[in-house]
């Protein structure tokens, strides 16, 4: 049976920088409609904030998924130019609105999961801070974890271990799609049963891809993900729902849905298809 694990990173919750540098592109590419939305700051919605709108779409065909949620602590360097995106714009997870949505996520099916900060994949002190932030919010451990951007070295997994988390699906690809290494199954890197989850298709990826051949590669991925009785991890961020932001992402996803059903898939969150 075809087996799809349905995740969403939430790495920022608010528009900020973006209305600039999205301006920018919109005038590049010509399109002043799009260009006059971006000069505008959002005031009735904000743009970036999208759970419960995920929350619904999933719900009408009666699914999950794993929100894994970020607890960035980088501050911005300007001799390191690199840290300018990652700290401007960062949410604080115990603001009253986030907290509730967490909550509400929890209490009604959803998992939620931790998104690893940008330096925490080699320092566990930093990573299990985060974890117990989380956890003091949910009542309860959080299992499952993937590190912001991708990150990791030959501790993470052992550090992640270490802090009582029970899988991760950080490996996978920032500038494609499809099976990095040959590793198409779960697998356990400590030779425990502590799993790693390969993530398979991720939106930043995915969408930049010609539409026709978008869809033909997705559909080749599916078709070797069912023959090796493995799982299609999909990770689509949550502030791509607003479709003057992000056009076309929303219905890619729901298409992504739609194309698993089709198949009889079994679909669900990440912890669905963890065998403790």
């Amino acid at each position: 049976m075809l087996k799809v694990a349905l995740s969403h990173d939430v790495d920022r919750t608010r528009k900020t920088y973006q209305y600039i540098t999205h301006f920018i592109k919109s005038i590049r590419t010509g399109d002043i409609p799009s260009a006059l939305y971006h000069m505008t700051p959002q005031l009735k919605k904000e743009p970036y904030w999208n759970i419960y709108e995920i929350a619904a779409l999933e719900d009408s065909y009666g699914l999950r998924s794993t929100f894994f949620i970020l607890d960035e602590s980088i501050r911005y360097n300007p001799l390191k130019p690199e840290t300018f995106v990652l700290a401007v714009g960062r949410y604080n997870m115990f603001e009253p609105k986030i907290k509730e949505a967490i909550r509400y996520l929890d209490a009604n099916g959803w998992e939620i999961g931790l998104h690893g900060s940008f330096l925490s994949f080699n320092d566990k002190e930093l990573l299990g801070k985060e974890k117990a932030r989380l956890e003091s919010i949910l009542g309860h451990p959080v299992i499952g974890t993937r590190q912001h951007h991708l990150n990791m070295d030959e501790t993470t997994w052992k550090i992640q271990e270490e802090l009582g988390f029970k899988y991760d699906s950080t490996w996978g690809f920032n500038d494609n799609i499809g099976i990095k290494e040959g590793r198409i199954h779960p697998f356990y890197p400590n030779q425990t049963k502590f799993t790693v989850f390969p993530l398979s298709v991720m939106d930043v990826c995915f969408m930049p891809i010609k539409e026709s051949e978008r869809w033909d590669r997705f559909h080749r991925l599916l078709d070797e993900i069912e023959k090796n009785d493995a799982v299609m991890v999909i990770n689509f961020h949550h502030r791509v729902y607003n479709e003057k932001e992000y056009p076309g992402y929303k219905a890619a996803y729901v298409r992504i849905i739609e194309t698993s059903l089709k198949r009889n898939a079994q679909i669900g969150p990440m912890v669905k298809f963890f065998q403790d």
